[in-house]
Formats: structure tokens, sequence, C-alpha cells
């Protein structure tokens, strides 16, 4: 048995329990309560942190494991091998912040998570989306220079498609190499060349096509959407997750209430990509125009009380580090969250989206346990969750996989 005592945090109910403990036996949480009422026997391992917070373990619902800050120099670190390489080392930091789960969008997060699983890499663990769907001259054609054949097959991150059958060939072909869920592009985005932010870029056939293929394979569709038009599009076709939904409109939203979707933020760079040195004046005009529609989408989800998810965007680029993933909560708070909301976000329900809600996302009986402690109190102050340093314990599946003390 484990015994982590401290101040807890039920992130089902907002309750707090200021002088808490959480039993661990083997991989599950035992038990969860008052220290009055469970009292720690005279075995077992104990930790304990003076003013510190028991919380779930933090979960990422759009990540992107490039590895390429640690590919290497040889070729430039195009290689896709050597960025794979980079991507192993990097999931570790992850962990190192806090963040127990994570749902990828790219092709090395399926060779990662199983290295996870089969327990030859330290990791979260990982909900791959394989490469993510686009069309050509859309969010995801990043190399317009080259035929789309020559694009394919060089990008890890995308693939893109064009009409129902290709559609329907690019879903089979994520899930042949191990996708969980699909990712798609229904609309332009800030850091392509070829689009305008609001294109609808997709099809009502081909989105028809990705969404029932998608549910052959028992899973579900998330999509990319900046401009409000292709995300009413998607939403209609069926898609059950909305990533960034910088622009929405009310429309949008109350589609959403009625098909039960979930929104993932992505606010850390939302709010802060104008302010990134260096763009190029095309991305920069972009990045402008999104803040602030961010912030209204945000607002409207509130008040509707649609479910929403943390999501970070983050490469483990020097703009977006790894280690400091937790920013993703202190800009939801900037954008008019709460503390427990923001946390709500990053644990129960980023879970619903990992299809893990019955066995990760809160401190529970019979739950896996996925647990973090951090050095101070986030519903007072939530930037305590914004860099791993903070972050002082966690445990994996009743693992201890990081320890500061």
């Amino acid at each position: 048995m484990i015994y982590l005592k401290g101040r807890v945090i039920d992130v089902i109910s907002g309750d707090v329990i200021q002088d808490g403990v959480v039993i661990i036996d083997g991989d599950q949480i035992h038990a969860c309560g008052p220290v009055r009422d469970l009292p720690a026997p005279e075995e077992g391992e104990v930790y304990e942190l003076e003013g510190g917070t028991i919380l779930p373990g933090f979960i990422d619902c759009h990540a992107h494991l490039t590895g390429e800050e640690d590919a290497g120099s040889f070729a430039e670190g195009k290689l896709f091998g050597d960025q794979l390489v980079g991507a192993v080392y990097q999931a570790g930091l992850l962990l190192d912040a806090g963040f127990t789960g994570i749902r990828d969008m790219s092709e090395a997060g399926v060779y990662v998570s199983r290295g996870v699983e089969r327990g030859v890499i330290r990791g979260p663990r990982i909900l791959p989306g394989a490469k993510l769907l686009g069309i050509t001259s859309g969010h995801i054609d990043g190399f317009p220079w080259l035929t789309k054949e020559q694009a394919n097959a060089m990008d890890h991150m995308g693939r893109m498609v064009d009409g129902p059958d290709d559609c329907i060939r690019g879903v089979r072909e994520q899930f042949r190499i191990g996708g969980k869920f699909i990712k798609i592009c229904a609309t332009g985005g800030v850091s392509s060349p070829t689009d305008r932010v609001d294109d609808v870029q997709f099809s009502r056939e081909e989105l028809k096509a990705i969404v029932e293929e998608t549910e052959r394979h028992h899973s579900y569709v998330c999509a990319h959407c900046t401009g409000n038009e292709g995300a009413y599009e998607a939403l209609l076709a069926g898609v059950t997750c909305i990533e960034h939904g910088v622009m929405l409109t009310q429309r949008e939203i109350d589609l959403m209430k009625e098909k039960d979707a979930t929104l993932v933020t992505t606010l850390s760079v939302a709010l802060g990509v104008a302010d990134i040195p260096g763009l190029p004046d095309w991305m920069h005009e972009k990045a402008l125009g999104c803040a602030e529609a961010n912030r209204r989408t945000i607002a409207m989800a509130r008040k509707a009380g649609i479910r929403i998810a943390l999501g970070t965007d983050y490469s483990n680029s020097p703009n977006t580090p790894y280690l400091r993933l937790g920013r993703e909560f202190e800009a939801m708070t900037r954008a008019g969250m709460t503390n427990l909301e923001a946390i709500q976000a990053g644990t129960i329900h980023a879970a619903h989206l990992m299809m893990m809600p019955d066995r990760i996302g809160s401190l529970e009986p019979g739950k896996l346990a996925d647990i973090v402690i951090v050095d101070g109190d986030p519903l007072a102050d939530i930037s305590v969750l914004a860099d791993a340093c903070h972050v002082k314990y966690v445990f994996q599946s009743g693992r201890l996989v990081k320890s500061a003390g």
C-alpha cells in the first residue's frame, strides 16, 4: 500500500479535503477521503508534502509528439527515425510536467504509445490519432512546393485526402497503423500558408465518409476548427469534438450542446501566438484576429454548459515546451474559466476524450492510480500547475515515476 497525505481535490464535486489521504493498492486507487476516516496503518509507504495538493494526473487532449527539438543535427534533424527517438525522450518530459495521459496527433504517437504500453518507454498513456487528415491546399498542406504525393510521403503529422474514396482510404490507413481516433482539419488555420482561417475544407460528402468510416471502427472524429462554417459542417456530419473552436458562433455552440460535443482548448497558444517574435506577416495577421474570438467562444461554451477539455497544441518547440505544458491551465483562467473549471478540463473532462472516463481522470476507488502532487494550492493559485518545477510527485498506475523529494 502507498499513502498520499495532504490537500485533496475532488474534481467531480469540486470539494476539497484539507487533511486528506489517497491510498494506492497495486495499480489502482483503493480509497480516498479524510485522514480521520482512513488512517494509515503501520506498514506502507507514505508521501506527504507540506502545503501540497493531491490531484488526478493531468491529461492533454491536443498534443503533437514531433520529436523535432531533440532529433539531432544529422540531415538537419529531418529524418523520421531521428525525430522518433526525440519523441521517445520528450515523452518523459510530459510525465515530469504531471501529464499522465495525452491524446496525440502524429504518426510518432502511434509508436511511442506502444512503447509506453510495453513498459520500455517512460511516458504518459497515449491515445494516438496517427496522421491528421486534410485537403490539398488546406491547413495540413504545409509543403506547397511539393506534389501531393511527395508531401504525403514525407509528412509524418498529416495526410492530404481528396474526395470521399480517398477520405475513407485515409481513415483506414490511420487505424491500420494503430490510430485510435481520427482528427481532421475542417477549416483553415493560422500556421498554414495556402488557406484562410475561415475556409471550409471538406465537402459534406467527404465529411460523411470520414465520420461513417470512423464509427465503423468504434471511434470518433475530432476536427481542427478555427473558422465557424467548417465547424458547423463538421458537427452536422457527426464530428463530436471541436479543437480550438476559435471563431464559433452561438449556432455552433447550440449544435454542440445538442450533440454533446466537446470543445478542446488550446488557449495558451491562441492567446500568445501573435506575440511570438519573427512570425511571417501572414501568420501574425491571422493570429491577431484569433485571441479575442477565442475568449468569446469560451464564454459561450461555459454559459451553454458544454464539456470543455484541456488541449495545448504543444510540440516541445522553444515556444511550446513540454515542461511548461501546464500553462494551459493558467490560459484557461485568463479566458474566463475558474481555477476548478480549468482543473476539471485537464482531468475528468479530458478522460472522456481518452475514452477512459471510468478508469482515469478522478481520485475514485477502483480507478487507475494516475496521481500528481504539486507544491501549492491550485484553487488559490493556478500558476502552481504551470511548470514542472511545482510537480513534486507523479504516480502512473500506482508506480512512482517522478520524485522531486
